[in-house]
């Protein structure tokens, strides 16, 4: 996901890449937070030689669903920098964690208020 991500902020050169991981990785997060439940998980691996500065990363996520993987890089674009479109991009991804949030399949609702909920019915 991290080619994705990459692609989707124009940005070629490795040096960046630690800072890309980190803002997905966040994403998840965030969704997370939100009740979205995530089959899969953002995981990266960065190692830097310490003789030529040279940067690499082992994108070892198992996130295969493209609703969640568009929602990431949306917040990646957002929170990237200073883009100038910020506002455009923030409010993109609120949405895309709205719905998510909101979609039979990405929230798991057994819990306390399910069982609750059950017990008043019986």
């Amino acid at each position: 996901m991290l080619k994705e991500a990459m692609l989707a902020l124009r940005v070629t050169d490795m040096e960046y890449a630690p800072e890309i991981c980190r803002l997905l990785e966040s994403g998840q997060k965030d969704l997370e937070m939100a009740g979205v439940v995530i089959s899969g998980a953002c995981v990266f691996v960065i190692t830097e030689d310490d003789q030529t500065g040279t940067i690499t990363v082992a994108d070892n996520t198992t996130i295969t669903d493209k609703a969640v993987q568009t929602a990431l890089i949306t917040y990646a674009k957002a929170m990237f920098g200073s883009p100038s479109d910020y506002d455009k991009l923030a409010a993109s991804y609120d949405l895309q964690r709205r719905q998510l949030a909101n979609a039979t399949g990405y929230t798991d609702f057994t819990g306390e208020a399910a069982d609750a909920e059950a017990g008043a019915e019986a």
